[in-house]
């Protein structure tokens, strides 16, 4: 079991998809084993993490990220296969992966942040089942996930969520064009 919260521990900000599809084939994972889940973040792909302070997220920020993806179009896409970081990570990808690199870049440019704090060399779209653990065996679970695949999903929203090191919320919502 994980203890909830962010996954630096700290206040942080998020711009992501959320993916009620998954839950159904993720969610029971989620919620056991990945801090975010059970600290209010749903099934998502991550765009931006960390995007910026949370109180420092002003009404002209939230107003440059609804000018940002105002043309943005909805998509479809799926979740078609199990992955792992290492082996303390588990994850499905998404495909086409091209759409959320895309407003990943982009997004970093606008607000000249870059991904992940500017961690990995490399974005790959994903959405996090699990973080290895104490006692935590992830083969069966990735198993289980792989045959609930793959899993039509739409991506018709945007949030920033706000977590204070415990808990998360959603703080805006961008509708994309239908």
């Amino acid at each position: 079991m994980v203890v909830p919260g962010t996954n630096s521990k700290s206040p942080q900000s998020a711009v992501l998809i959320p993916v009620p599809e998954a839950d159904a084939a993720v969610g029971p994972w989620r919620h056991r084993y990945d801090p975010v889940a059970s600290a209010g973040v749903p099934a998502h792909v991550t765009l931006l993490v960390p995007w910026l302070a949370p109180d420092e997220i002003s009404e002209a920020d939230l107003a440059s990220l609804d000018d940002e993806l105002s043309d943005v179009k909805a998509f479809d896409f799926e979740l078609v296969h199990v992955n792992w970081f290492g082996r303390r990570v588990l994850w499905v990808a998404p495909e086409p992966s091209g759409p959320f690199l895309d407003l990943t870049h982009r997004l970093a440019d606008r607000f000249a942040t870059p991904p992940w704090g500017g961690m990995f060399d490399e974005i790959i779209p994903h959405l996090t089942i699990a973080h290895a653990g104490e006692g935590v065996e992830l083969v069966p679970i990735a198993a289980e996930v792989a045959a609930r695949l793959p899993v039509r999903c739409r991506a018709a929203e945007v949030w920033d969520m706000v977590g204070d090191g415990t808990g998360w919320h959603r703080r805006h919502l961008v509708r994309l064009v239908q």
